[in-house]
């Protein structure tokens, strides 16, 4: 894990200091040399059990420093690879392929968007007015042209050009 900012050695020594009994237990390592295609020479690994894998995996995280990290999503760890502050892994998570690292993108986007009093105006106003395309009430050109306009309008009151107040008159106007 990566919740201090300690070399993976030395936090591995700590680690088996502190949990000797049932820390994780390497063992020698089934590697052998072969010749390539190419002509060089090359390390494999010769698994005799997917516990070898496993073991050669866990070695090669340790000696490269790579950090572990709990997804925000699905609980699990995952190795921070790139970008240090990725919070969510790339394991599949829903029915519908997607990612928890796009889940949590929506999550985020949504609970912040979820406290701005102004957005949820917006957001509400214009989901009524869409409706009101498919029930044939307005024109698709005028419900994009009030899109717009309705943008501008939500822009210029984050911006504090115009009050939330002025905001929400304008909103509600022309909606009945």
């Amino acid at each position: 894990m990566d919740r201090d900012q300690r070399p993976v050695m030395r936090k591995m020594a700590d680690y088996y200091l502190r949990d000797r009994e049932s820390a994780f237990r390497f063992r020698a390592y089934p590697l052998g040399f072969d010749l390539l295609p190419s002509g060089d020479f090359a390390e494999v690994l010769v698994p005799e059990s997917v516990y070898d894998i496993i073991d050669y995996h866990v070695r090669e995280c340790v000696k490269r420093g790579v950090r572990m990290r709990v997804c925000k999503n699905c609980g699990r760890y995952f190795a921070v690879t790139g970008h240090g502050g990725v919070e969510y892994c790339d394991r599949v998570c829903d029915k519908k392929g997607r990612t928890c690292r796009e889940v949590g993108a929506i999550m985020a986007w949504t609970k912040r968007r979820g406290e701005d009093d102004i957005f949820k105006a917006y957001r509400r106003e214009y989901k009524k007015r869409f409706a009101w395309i498919k029930s044939g009430r307005i024109e698709p050109t005028t419900f994009y042209a009030w899109g717009e306009e309705a943008r501008r309008k939500k822009d210029a009151c984050e911006a504090g050009e115009i009050s939330e107040g002025e905001f929400l008159e304008w909103l509600g106007k022309g909606a009945e």
